[in-house]
């Protein structure tokens, strides 16, 4: 081509139309795109809405009200209304969005875990639905993570029922029941009965599994055990709960005996506390609200007794010296339970927690039964003649007073009697092996010990978990870890695990499955297995409370989906920082067309 053709070219009409043309192009590339990046943020801004809405419980029908005042306070992405969602069909589906991130995540640390727990329990909603809500227990490089996998419909309570479901559910996660190597519920008989219990069908396709009835289930049927076994506490309880009764449904005698307390104070009454009928341990809220404002009731129900036979029955009864001892006897005792029960309740229980905590709960209460506590103590002191506090109580004669000391001595010891009962060694074993083994804080200080201190439990987890297991049908499955192997490698083992100084179960567990899984791969395997067996079904009970807080009587026709995704939203670890939303919007745009 010739230099002076294409000199010619370049002062063209043509060759100037196109260079402006080609501008024009870069131009509405540029707008283009910056239009994308703003609708792009306008969305994930929604979502960020509807993500604190669903955090907060706050019904999608207020996701309009929420934009308009965002838009009010000048926020940047809601100044202009062009591309806000209004319809409701648009809100569901960003909660779609968000849950179908949870959901990936989820996937992803399930196929992390080598093994999971499984925590289930059932109960009732609102409009008297059926429900079953289940956590998963998911390890990765020794961490642990509790995660919400759904609130299911059952058809009925049945353990048949409950597994047919739970296995389902698991299955469309990918999680094959073989996996499941522990379960945790709260102990009825549906989960743990021995012929045909969910622990037991779920033990057909997983021989290894262990199934833990929840620690602060256990704590709590102690205690109601131990009240049922002793009339006295029992009246003592109705006692108390008649207090709070006739209280809470006049605000004018709560008025009087408020202005009571202040006379005789010079502050104000600590409220009166109901003992739930099903949680025996908050009882020990209510003892301290009797405990504080004994003197401002005694002077108020002594006033309102004349011509008020429900003040004067309760006016007697806080006068005797038994109703007043076991104030305080009670406020000894009921602490070392709920410690004990709050223990279970914690996140990061794990099963080297049982054994210690039981046996120091143990050791408390056989010190209260031998001696008085400290405010047994300070009431038995001040105590003089029969007069408390200025006040003359009744029935304080030496043989009423016996018959309390009796009373109270029982009562303690079906408190531990109870404890044995309910926390037995020869349930625990598996667990207690596991905790002898992998937990470094319990080894002995000469290294010469450790064959002959663990050697028991070296027996009892090789034979479990060693060992093929073959059903009724002659199907064999094959162990999980070589017993052979296992048992030559525990000297090392125990002895590096103790080198490392300080470690305790969940650290030593860590450092098997992330530095020692190659050296000593039984010993990995054995701790990937117990930090997945759920000591608690706590989680469970929290996600029915979080069940009742979003299905409430005005959102009763809520449905089954809807209310599992608010949950599950509601639940994630995820925070308006962390939560990944350009990768809920990709879902979000992938969606069908939606109104706006």
């Amino acid at each position: 081509m010739q230099k002076s053709a294409l000199n010619e070219h370049s002062g063209s009409t043509d060759h100037t139309t196109a260079c402006s043309l080609n501008k024009q192009q870069l131009a509405i590339k540029g707008h283009t795109e910056k239009a994308k990046e703003i609708s792009s943020n306008k969305l994930e801004s929604q979502l960020v809405v509807v993500f604190d809405m669903a955090k907060r419980m706050i019904p999608c029908h207020q996701f309009v009200g929420q934009t308009e005042l965002l838009r009010a306070l000048k926020a940047p992405d809601f100044i202009s209304t062009d591309g806000i969602y209004r319809h409701s069909d648009s809100v569901d589906d960003m909660e779609r969005s968000v849950e179908s991130v949870l959901l990936s995540q989820l996937d992803a640390k399930i196929q992390e875990s080598e093994f999971i727990g499984v925590i289930i329990d059932e109960t009732v909603n609102i409009t008297v639905d059926k429900k079953l809500i289940v956590y998963l227990k998911l390890e990765n490089r020794g961490k642990t993570e509790t995660c919400f996998l759904g609130n299911f419909d059952v058809d009925d309570g049945t353990a048949k029922c409950i597994f047919a479901k739970m296995s389902e559910q698991l299955q469309k996660r990918g999680v094959a029941l073989s996996r499941v190597l522990g379960l945790g519920s709260d102990g009825a008989s549906v989960m743990t009965g021995n012929r045909g219990g969910v622990g037991t069908l779920l033990k057909t396709h997983s021989p290894f599994s262990t199934q833990v009835h929840c620690g602060a289930h256990r704590v709590a049927l102690v205690a109601l055990d131990a009240s049922k076994a002793v009339e006295a506490v029992a009246a003592f309880k109705r006692t108390t709960t008649s207090i709070y009764s006739y209280y809470k449904h006049s605000a004018t005698k709560t008025k009087r005996l408020r202005n009571v307390a202040l006379d005789l104070n010079d502050d104000d009454m600590i409220s009166l506390k109901q003992p739930c009928a099903v949680r025996w341990l908050s009882l020990q809220r209510a003892v301290d609200s009797i405990q504080l404002n004994w003197p401002a009731l005694v002077t108020q129900l002594g006033k309102e007794a004349e011509g008020n036979a429900q003040a004067l029955g309760l006016h007697r009864e806080i006068l005797t010296y038994q109703y007043i001892a076991w104030i305080h006897t009670l406020a000894d005792v009921l602490p070392v339970m709920t410690k004990l029960n709050l223990v279970f309740q914690k996140d990061d229980v794990n099963l080297s927690m049982i054994k210690p905590m039981v046996r120091a709960s143990d050791a408390a209460l056989i010190q209260l039964r031998d001696a008085p506590g400290p405010a047994e103590e300070k009431f038995l002191t001040e105590c003089q003649d029969g007069i408390h506090q200025n006040v003359k109580l009744t029935r304080a004669d030496a043989r009423s007073v016996q018959a309390f000391k009796n009373a109270r001595e029982r009562y303690i010891q079906h408190l531990i009697d109870a404890l044995h009962e309910r926390f037995p060694d020869d349930t625990l074993n598996l667990l207690s092996s596991l905790d002898t083994l992998l937990n470094p804080d319990q080894y002995p200080q000469e290294k010469e010990s450790l064959r002959e201190y663990a050697r028991q439990a070296i027996d009892q987890v090789a034979g479990h978990f060693g060992e093929e297991k073959v059903d009724e049908d002659g199907v064999v499955t094959a162990p999980l870890i070589n017993g052979s192997n296992f048992r030559r490698d525990a000297p090392a083992v125990m002895t590096a695990l103790l080198c490392y100084g300080g470690l305790r179960f969940t650290g030593a567990c860590g450092v098997l499955i992330r530095d020692m899984a190659e050296m000593y791969p039984e010993w990995a395997t054995l701790a990937k297995i117990a930090v997945v067996i759920p000591v608690s079904s706590v989680p469970a009970e929290r996600g029915f409370s979080l069940q009742t807080r979003i299905k409430t009587a005005d959102r009763s026709r809520l449905g089954d989906v809807k209310v599992t995704r608010l949950m599950r939203i509601a639940s994630c670890r995820e925070t308006m920082d962390t939560m990944d939303f350009k990768s809920a919007a990709t879902y979000f745009n992938d969606a069908k067309k939606r109104k706006k």
